[in-house]
């Protein structure tokens, strides 16, 4: 009688076994229980995490239309690191560091775009034209002793109200200036040159404004522009001259 009690109860003991290992509790693979593949280290294509620090990085292009090409960058090392994952067949992981570089990249260019095209269409003064030095060098003034040789294009600008970009010449005084030099580009400004009179504007503000001078930063002045001849700026000569009415 002891013997069969015995009996069935390692009986139970081994149906419960069983039936615990089918149920998918424990037991190896079928339970659900990682497996030693599933923990293996996959290494991160290089491409991967520079996007992501493209994608950071990106945010400095809010500053300024060229600095836009960091998070452009980042757009491009992440697709190549995504097709590089892919045709890995499974050998390479950092897909979601990859797909996380191409959000955030993809967010600083158009969130940057938006706001550089926005500010393009508004920036400009009620009933005054957009002027670029780049357009403006090119009509070059020559000076053939005591006459000057202007472009026709520049001269139909001569008492328009204008608006245009540039850099301002260095000047021995930092603030309260009512009068300075706009420059083409730093180039003139850091090595304290004589700019090419197509490459540079006298600007004298109206209203008793002041400015302080700003190194090495892109500003916004409108106002008149005028062709007053050569006269002397400061240290350097001068052609164009801008009586300005705004300052940014």
């Amino acid at each position: 009688m002891s013997t069969e009690a015995n009996t069935h109860s390692l009986e139970s003991k081994t149906g419960s076994r069983s039936l615990f290992d089918k149920s998918g509790t424990a037991g190896g693979p079928e339970g659900g229980l990682p497996t030693a593949d599933e923990f293996a280290y996959r290494p991160v294509p290089p491409l991967a995490p520079i996007s992501l620090f493209m994608g950071v990085c990106g945010a400095v292009g809010f500053l300024g239309v060229p600095a836009m090409a960091i998070a452009v960058v980042g757009i491009i090392c992440a697709l190549l690191a995504l097709w590089i994952i892919r045709r890995s067949e499974g050998a390479l992981g950092g897909s979601l560091v990859a797909k996380l570089g191409l959000g955030l990249s993809l967010l600083m260019t158009l969130g940057a775009g938006a706001l550089h095209t926005y500010t393009y269409f508004t920036e400009v003064p009620e009933g005054h034209q957009r002027l670029t030095f780049s357009w403006l060098s090119k009509q070059d003034v020559v000076q053939k002793g005591n006459e000057l040789l202007i472009s026709p294009d520049v001269i139909d600008l001569n008492d328009k109200p204008v608006f245009i970009k540039g850099y301002m010449y260095p000047s021995r005084q930092r603030e309260g200036l009512h009068e300075f030099v706009l420059v083409k580009d730093t180039g003139d400004c850091c090595f304290g040159r004589q700019p090419k009179l197509s490459d540079m504007i006298v600007v004298h503000m109206k209203d008793g404004q002041t400015v302080k001078y700003r190194e090495q930063q892109l500003v916004s002045v409108a106002g008149t522009f005028r062709i007053a001849g050569v006269h002397q700026a400061g240290d350097i000569l001068g052609v164009y001259t801008l009586d300005g009415t705004h300052f940014r």
